[in-house]
């Protein structure tokens, strides 16, 4: 189990990291939630979750690929996103993960929609899309 949390430490989780799983993601989605060329995240066992928001911070939107990004509705924290049945994908940003991790992202991937100035560092395997393989 690793620990994770928001910015301002309002919203809290545990839960189990599939460590051949930590993407880079690229698509338009991920680079608008995160301000930044490539969104860093894990795939995670969701049943093991356990978030701890006593005063209700965490707050979902639906993005427009389907699924739900989660946020820190006090600091604006992307802490996860997730599909529809929170079952068939759950992921956590990498960047929100408090446990020291000796964790190397698996890919880039959604680099067909990347942004232009981006060039993705070699030594990893590149997908246009979300490999079904994951």
């Amino acid at each position: 189990m690793v620990e994770g949390s928001c910015l301002c430490g309002k919203v809290k989780y545990q839960v189990e990291i599939e460590p051949e799983k930590v993407l880079n993601c690229h698509c338009q989605f991920c680079r608008k939630a995160h301000g930044a060329d490539y969104a860093t995240m894990a795939i995670v066992d969701a049943s093991t979750l356990k978030l701890s928001d006593e005063n209700g911070y965490l707050k979902e939107h639906q993005s427009g690929a389907g699924g739900y990004r989660a946020f820190c509705s006090e600091c604006g924290t992307r802490l996860m996103n997730y599909s529809p049945d929170r079952v068939s994908f759950f992921c956590v940003s990498l960047s929100t993960v408090d446990t020291p991790l000796d964790l190397k992202p698996a890919a880039h991937i959604n680099v067909g929609s990347k942004a232009n100035w981006c060039e993705p560092y070699e030594g990893i395997p590149q997908f246009s899309a979300f490999p079904e393989n994951l």
